[in-house]
């Protein structure tokens, strides 16, 4: 049986960082690991598709990828990152955007693109 702050380990391990305009910089900005951003919208139909797979990439990669996500809601990061269809995905390293994904795909091209950016 798990004690209570395992369970909630395992809780945060599953989940996507939900961030808002206040809490991008400390969480994307500032990291120095890998960061995944799915810009999405809760209508979004696509996004809905889009997020088993990514919890399930969250699982493997983890410890090597922060994994985010912004509400389109937040126009100020929508725009400064040009988010004009969702859900789009932004990687970042060293606070920088270095590679976008615009639309659905499978999680297998999620993967490989995660596989190149940690490198070898």
């Amino acid at each position: 049986m798990m004690n209570g702050s395992s369970a909630q380990t395992e809780r945060k391990r599953n989940e996507l960082i939900n961030l808002t305009d206040l809490s991008f910089g400390d969480e994307v900005l500032k990291s120095r690991q890998l960061v995944l951003v799915e810009f999405y919208a809760d209508w979004s139909g696509t996004h809905h598709i889009i997020s088993p797979g990514l919890m399930e990439l969250n699982d493997k990669y983890g410890a090597r990828v922060k994994f985010c996500m912004v509400d389109v809601n937040h126009r100020v990061l929508s725009e400064k990152y040009g988010i004009w269809n969702v859900p789009t995905i932004v990687f970042f390293k060293n606070g920088h955007p270095v590679d976008y994904i615009i639309g659905l795909v499978p999680k297998t091209v999620i993967a490989q693109k995660l596989d190149v950016l940690l490198g070898p």
